[in-house]
């Protein structure tokens, strides 16, 4: 029983690292795609405007989707989850209902015979 506990357990945990390592290499390779449009966007607008006016450019656009992306999260954030479904709601018993199963319990009670008593041997 605890064995199969621990290996389901170590199972879960190298699952999760080798998500966390692909996880990690994906957003490094992002990275990196990143700079290289970055700098191709930056040659490019060097080539039609001037350095200054390129700098602008760029950096409204990451500026302007890290606001965006902020505006994203936040109005998730005030979104209230959904309250759970009870499946199977347990009966409410009231007063009316234990009285009852009492009344019922001591019929049943009443009804049973009791053995006859033991004779006693007198000799």
């Amino acid at each position: 029983m605890l064995g199969q506990f621990v290996s389901r357990a170590e199972a879960k945990a190298s699952h999760a690292a080798r998500s966390a390592a692909i996880g990690l290499g994906a957003g490094i390779a992002l990275c990196v795609g990143l700079f290289f449009w970055t700098l191709a966007a930056w040659l490019f607008l060097l080539t039609v405007t001037s350095s200054m006016v390129a700098a602008l450019i760029i950096g409204c656009i990451y500026s302007g989707g890290g606001l965006i992306g902020f505006a994203i999260i936040s109005s998730r954030g005030r979104k209230t989850p959904p309250a759970p479904v009870q499946r199977n709601p347990e009966p409410q018993v009231g007063l009316d209902a234990l009285v009852a199963a009492f009344m019922k319990g001591a019929q049943a009670g009443s009804r049973v015979k009791s053995p006859p008593p033991q004779a006693t041997d007198r000799s």
